[in-house]
């Protein structure tokens, strides 16, 4: 699996009898990743940096406050990915592997999908597509594990997500940086390796499954954004019958993220509803056209509970309630950005009803959020805020909940490495204002503690 840089001619290759990825990342030349494809052979040269010790570029914690692996090019390497494949093979069998459209994602894909192989696991490559797209693919084809590579602007993102498509636990996240900090040499015999496999048409096979085609409407809503997330659902709405009306219009304009999980959406009059507020709708939504239970994110905004009572209905959090996670699997909305899209448009067309209309038959309730740099550690602030909290009610799950007078306050770590993202909820700008502040005063006074 190795070849000289000196002898680097077509089909002067050296296969020893076992893969030795330790070894490998001592090497001072390239490493050829060869493996099976199509009937044929595929093979991917990666350089490898004599100078950089990939023990000495791992970070005292891979994994950031929410799950994730951010990094720079000079960090994300494809030596750490070919490690962390092979450690991440310790904890599921059957792995799919999803990356953006992007050369570099491809090419730290197949470094990580080749470790991984060398462990065992059953490994399946998604073509190019978004978080979105993969994590339903995988989803449907009941895969352990879905991993996902994606260029973030300057720097790379690393997303796993189980088989429901949720962030993977602490424990596994434990269990997969105790692996690649062993040291051990993790030395796999050519015979033992299972091929990987692929899936193409990724794109197209989730559209056509979002899609309600049994929708005939000449109901019109337009879709904001130029990007790969925005063209697909441009194609779902379309294949669910409905007519594209240009942006600006009067008519409702829908917007996703990038990587296809979270929705906006612009009412009749030209307001945007993002966040909080998208999930309001949803749940308003979906409990009006008979359903009993929804599961939401640990940090989704309390007004969803009251939402619920009012439809005789039950929120489930992920994370704190028994069946959330099932209950996420099969539900229509909030799993990704455009499920939730036709569903509410659905149901506007099949109930005559408007955005506006919706939203004027919620509770009042505003969302304050802001982010709090802290230069102490940042899990042990959030504990020493829970623990302040006395005669409150709170919960922490993902992230720490404080029942007040006035409203929630929801308190997680930021995606930023160092922060806190504090977010008030009450039933004013004011209520919401006044409780996201003192929560972020709370936070810097404990950081200056300690």
């Amino acid at each position: 699996m190795f070849r000289d840089r000196n002898s680097m001619t077509e089909g002067n290759f050296y296969f020893p009898q076992s893969l030795c990825l330790s070894e490998a990342f001592s090497v001072n030349t390239y490493l050829t990743v060869i493996y099976r494809k199509d009937n044929g052979m595929r093979s991917d040269i990666f350089h490898v940096n004599p100078h950089i010790d990939p023990d000495g570029t791992i970070p005292s914690s891979l994994f950031d406050e929410n799950g994730e692996i951010c990094g720079s090019s000079s960090e994300i390497t494809p030596e750490l990915l070919m490690k962390l494949g092979f450690a991440t093979a310790k904890t599921a069998t059957r792995i799919a592997v999803g990356y953006s459209e992007c050369t570099l994602c491809k090419l730290l894909a197949n470094a990580f999908i080749t470790g991984a192989a060398s462990s065992g696991a059953q490994v399946t490559e998604v073509d190019a597509s978004i978080f979105a797209v993969a994590s339903y693919i995988a989803r449907s084809y009941l895969f352990n594990l879905t991993v996902f590579i994606e260029n973030d602007k300057s720097s790379f993102r690393i997303r796993m997500a189980d088989r429901f498509g949720l962030p993977i636990g602490k424990t596994t996240r434990r269990q997969i940086e105790g692996c690649i900090r062993s040291k051990k040499v993790f030395r796999a015999a050519l015979s033992d390796i299972v091929m990987p496999k692929n899936i193409t048409g990724s794109r197209e096979v989730f559209e056509s499954s979002v899609a309600k085609r049994e929708t005939d409407s000449t109901f019109p809503v337009s879709v904001s954004g130029k990007g790969i997330a925005s063209q697909i659902l441009r194609n779902i709405l379309t294949l669910s019958g409905y007519d594209l009306a240009p942006e600006h219009s009067e008519r409702i304009s829908l917007s996703v993220s990038d990587d296809g999980t979270s929705l906006r959406i612009c009412d009749e009059g030209g307001h945007w509803y993002d966040d909080g507020h998208v999930d309001a709708i949803l749940a308003f939504v979906f409990f009006s056209s008979g359903a009993r239970s929804l599961a939401v994110r640990a940090d989704a905004p309390g007004i969803l509970e009251q939402i619920a009572d009012s439809f005789g209905g039950k929120i489930l959090r992920i994370g704190r309630d028994s069946g959330a996670n099932e209950c996420f699997l099969s539900q229509n909305v909030l799993c990704d950005a455009f499920s939730s899209a036709v569903t509410l448009c659905n149901f506007l067309s099949e109930n005559d009803i408007s955005v506006r209309e919706i939203v004027g038959k919620l509770p009042d309730f505003t969302l304050i959020s802001k982010e709090v740099n802290l230069a102490g550690n940042i899990s042990r602030i959030l504990s020493k805020i829970a623990n302040a909290e006395d005669g409150l009610f709170k919960e922490s799950i993902a992230s720490l909940r404080v029942c007040t007078d006035g409203g929630w306050v929801n308190i997680r770590p930021s995606r930023m490495r160092g922060a806190l993202h504090i977010t008030g909820e009450g039933a004013n700008e004011e209520i919401a204002s006044e409780l996201c502040n003192l929560f972020v005063e709370r936070a810097r006074e404990l950081d200056n503690e300690s």
